[in-house]
């Protein structure tokens, strides 16, 4: 799929930033990423995925959630991956 563009609720981003240390406006970022990890969930009725990946220029693995709006990913959250979620990236990369 292609997408066009990036949304997010401002307020959600500054409230991203000041939890997490990282602006959603870097979500792109993960979800373009060559070798990311995608999980689905379904939360209240709505498909919500998990994207894990490492992003080279700054040598961590992230983790992001968000909605798919027609051609727009809507990031809810932006983080660094959680220690279980960092090792169960490299189990999947070295896997393939």
């Amino acid at each position: 799929m292609v997408v066009t563009q990036l949304e997010f609720d401002p307020t959600k981003g500054i409230k991203n930033r000041e939890k997490h240390g990282i602006s959603l406006s870097m979500a792109l970022s993960v979800y373009d990423a060559p070798f990311k990890l995608t999980l689905h969930r379904c939360r209240n009725g709505e498909q919500r995925c998990l994207d894990l990946a490492l992003i080279q220029e700054h040598r961590v693995v992230l983790a992001l959630v968000y909605v798919m709006r027609g051609n727009s990913v809507r990031a809810i959250s932006l983080r660094v991956a959680s220690k279980a979620e960092r090792r169960f990236y490299e189990e999947a990369r070295t896997a393939n």
